[in-house]
């Protein structure tokens, strides 16, 4: 027997609320069970359209679209209806009930069927119900079960939720506007939606600036823009007479809107003056704008610092250059400036006209900017111009081609300079002759009297061959009145000869150690500023280093290694200790302590006079003669060479002059037609004779000065040699370049066996007299050679210590990477070498 629920359930507005909220969660999940097919549905429909499906249909599409979503959309919801059961509140405390020990709910319903009369059976079910009403105080809401993925196996909800949040990030509902117009039935063209014109200023690509964009310009002050911007303006829709553009910037005619495109109207013209450009529509004002032009200003450029000399006579010319927009490019162009050179000697008479140099300007390699501040470093030694004052003139240009020059600035142009006295006296000629071809009288007799005896003038033998070759092309070429046709090719060959004076053996280099440390002595005892110490220093380690290279050198090539080992232990002194000393001096000058300085200075020199002993010892007598003639069949060897390269040109000279001739004829006494190649070009084959007999005539000498260890082969091969030179010479004077060209090639032959002889004439005998127990003891104790670098297990050069690179090595990597600059800025070069120099940039 059941007792009314509303007798037996305890009236608790607790347990009521927890009914309610259970019965509110239970018609959520009936909803959600029944239509989350419609609302799946409806969120992919509506991610599609805000993605922007309507753009991409056709009207009918569209429809058909939107007709079949609903038909669907319809019997989703019917089905959803459908299946959708409201939750009664039993249905609510029975899932309540169901989650509480005992169902308490369901037992408070109930009512007692056997016992009623009595009085125990009755206290019994009072105390069940009390129980039973404890319980259902426990009882709390039931959350709604809304999983379902039993209902949908794919997982289609899922995408639906994605595709959803998707559209909201991303689309924000954009393509949703377009449903409607994709729909609306097609009337009569429109314009687009938007503003009815566009306008840009664009100013030129060198200047880098951005666009701008004139329907965002809303300021009434002028818009700053350079000359030259490019103003375009573009209507859309409208009759041609609905827009009017007035412009006041532009020069000439005022430009004026034209039709583009069927329903677009352009104009484009350029700013060139402040003035306003204003359009209109119809009367009402579309824009209003006003420009004020930028002016472009040339650039300018100047010297950033005086010109100087750097390693080795080049020239460094630093600069900056400036502009509102970046330099194109710059150039230096140099003059000689007569009237401020010292007019005696060879300079009294007026100098030859010649031509500026122009040279290319380094550029910084990642494009130049508003500043180019750069430097040059090129060797102008050899230039006519080089030791005499000149006029420096300095020119950038812009991207427009606008030219600034630093105007005239006179300087004097480095050169290199020639410690030498007889290598100074031919660059000195060199200079008169380059100066005027009327100097060549006087340059043929003072070159005739420095040679007058070359025994005791000339230490190489082949620039007094040179020398000797450039006088007999000069006399010849003045005696015929012919001086300025030859003047470069003497200049030339003086200069080699200089060079090889200067820079050729040890007692050149020694002299040129010599007197740097004279003149770096004398600065010291005449207290000379910091600036001539520390210039000095350079020289004195520049000669150092060219002496020490030197003393290797010729310990090499004369074969004394194994004596240069017999030194006694602690006589050597490695290159890094002599620049720590050099560098010691140069502190105790700067500090003031010139007496200590100059000490240092005589101990420096004592040292590399007893490291040349070193090197030195034993070089004299028959190995030392030896070693001489090995030299001088070197200097005749290359010399030979020379004369063949020149013989070979005249042959071909002469091929070319007879092609001609065949081609266009001769005159009537059988002279060459006007603007044939004539005998000019190059030495004539008479000179090439003359240089042939000078050369057989050293070595005739030669052969009578052979050392004792000379073998018989040898000298055949210089009597042999001799004689071909003596038949080239035959073959040159009768004209026969090709028969000249034979022989000199068997004297060719001939010198480099008797060079091949004479050396191992020369190792036989330098292993009789070296070898020995005591040579080899002294090698295992000294592991260093003359010059103190430590030698490798082999005999090489080599040894773990310091390899960091010193100061003077620093300085060639920084001459080194100047010259790559120089190169990387000289447009004419070919774009496969520029391409390559800026390559090697890159890495540094």
């Amino acid at each position: 027997m059941r007792q009314s629920p509303e007798d037996e359930i305890p009236r608790d507005d607790r347990l009521a609320g927890t009914i309610r909220r259970t019965r509110a969660g239970m018609i959520v999940e009936r909803l959600l069970r029944a239509f989350w097919p419609l609302g799946s549905l409806t969120a992919a429909f509506w991610s599609v359209l805000a993605f922007g499906l309507p753009e991409l249909l056709t009207r009918g599409q569209m429809i058909a679209v939107l007709v079949a979503t609903g038909l669907a959309a319809l019997w989703l919801g019917w089905r959803g209806v459908g299946a959708f059961r409201w939750p009664s509140p039993r249905e609510a405390r029975d899932r309540v009930d169901s989650t509480l020990p005992g169902a308490p709910l369901a037992a408070l319903e109930d009512a007692q069927a056997l016992g009623t009369g009595d009085p125990g059976s009755r206290a019994v079910w009072a105390a069940h119900l009390a129980r039973m009403r404890r319980a259902a105080t426990a009882a709390r809401p039931v959350a709604p079960d809304l999983r379902l993925a039993s209902r949908d196996p794919f997982a289609l909800r899922l995408a639906a939720l994605v595709l959803l949040g998707a559209a909201l990030v991303f689309a924000g509902g954009e393509g949703l506007r377009g449903v409607g117009a994709a729909i609306r039935p097609a009337g009569p063209s429109r314009v687009a939606t938007g503003p009815s014109f566009e306008g840009w200023a664009e100013p030129p690509d060198y200047t880098g600036r951005p666009t701008l964009y004139l329907p965002d310009i809303h300021s009434a002050t002028p818009v700053s823009v350079p000359a030259g911007t490019r103003i375009t303006i573009r209507v859309y829709g409208g009759e041609g007479a609905d827009f009017a553009l007035d412009e006041s910037v532009s020069e000439g005619t005022p430009a004026a809107l034209a039709e583009s495109a069927p329903g677009i109207a352009s104009a484009e013209f350029e700013v060139r003056r402040d003035g306003a450009v204003s359009l209109t529509r119809g009367g009402g004002a579309l824009g209003n704008w006003s420009f004020a032009v930028e002016p472009d200003l040339p650039p300018t450029i100047a010297l950033a610092e005086p010109v100087t000399m750097v390693e080795e006579g080049k020239t460094r010319i630093a600069y900056l250059a400036k502009d509102d927009h970046g330099i194109a490019k710059a150039r230096a162009e140099i003059a000689l400036d007569p009237s401020r050179a010292d007019r005696r000697y060879g300079l009294a008479v007026e100098p030859v006209a010649r031509p500026p140099l122009v040279i290319d300007l380094p550029m910084p390699m990642t494009g130049a900017g508003a500043e180019v501040n750069e430097a040059l470093v090129d060797d102008f030694s050899k230039s006519p111009f080089a030791g005499l004052p000149v006029l420096l003139t300095l020119s950038a240009e812009d991207a427009i081609g606008q030219r600034g020059d630093s105007g005239p600035i006179a300087t004097l142009l480095p050169a290199r300079p020639f410690y030498d006295p007889l290598a100074a006296a031919l660059v000195e000629q060199r200079r008169d002759l380059l100066w005027s071809p009327e100097n060549a009288t006087r340059v043929t007799r003072v070159l005739r009297a420095v040679t007058v005896q070359p025994d005791e003038v000339f230490d190489s033998p082949r620039a007094y061959l040179i020398t000797r070759a450039a006088i007999r092309e000069l006399a010849g070429a003045n005696a015929r009145g012919k001086a300025a046709d030859v003047v470069d090719d003497v200049a030339e060959a003086l200069w080699r000869a200089a060079l090889l004076i200067e820079d050729g053996g040890l007692t050149g280099a020694k002299a040129r150690l010599d007197r740097a440390r004279e003149r770096l002595s004398e600065a010291l005892r005449n207290d000379a500023s910091d600036e001539e110490i520390a210039r000095l220093m350079d020289e004195l380690r520049q000669a150092t280093q060219d002496y020490m290279q030197q003393m290797a050198r010729e310990a090499i090539e004369r074969g004394e290694q194994q004596k240069a080992d017999n030194a006694p232990q602690g006589q050597t002194m490695t290159q890094d200790q002599i620049q720590e000393l050099m560098r010691r001096i140069q502190e105790l000058s700067e500090q003031g302590r010139k007496a200590e300085a100059e000490q240092l200075l005589g101990m420096l020199q004592q040292l590399l006079d007893s490291m040349r002993m070193q090197v030195t010892q034993g070089g004299e007598g028959q190995g030392g003669q030896g070693q001489r003639t090995m030299q001088g069949l070197a200097d005749a060897l290359r010399e030979q060479q020379g004369l063949a390269d020149d013989s070979f040109q005249e042959l071909q000279r002469k091929f070319r002059e007879n092609r001609d001739q065949a081609e266009s004829g001769q005159g009537e006494n059988g002279s060459p037609q006007p603007g044939a190649e004539g005998d000019q070009r190059g030495p004539s084959a008479s000179d090439l004779a003359r240089r042939q007999e000078a050369l057989r005539q050293l070595m005739e000498g030669m052969q009578g000065d052979l050392p004792g260890e000379a073998g018989e082969a040898a000298r055949e091969a210089m009597r042999q040699a001799e004689r071909s030179m003596g038949d080239a010479r035959d073959r040159l004077n009768q004209g026969d370049a090709a028969g000249a060209l034979d022989r000199q090639a068997e004297a060719i032959d001939r010198l480099r066996e008797g060079m091949r002889e004479m050396s191992k004439d020369m190792r036989q005998d330098g292993q009789q007299v070296g070898e020995g127990e005591q040579d080899s003891q002294s090698r295992a104790q000294n592991g260093r050679d003359p010059l103190g670098r430590p030698l490798g297990s082999r005999g090489g050069i080599g040894g773990s210590e310091n390899m960091l690179p010193n100061a003077d090595a620093i300085a060639r990597g920084r001459a080194l990477l100047d010259e790559i600059r120089r190169r990387a800025g000289e447009q004419f070069r070919p774009q496969l070498e520029l391409d390559y120099l800026r390559r090697l940039l890159d890495q540094f």
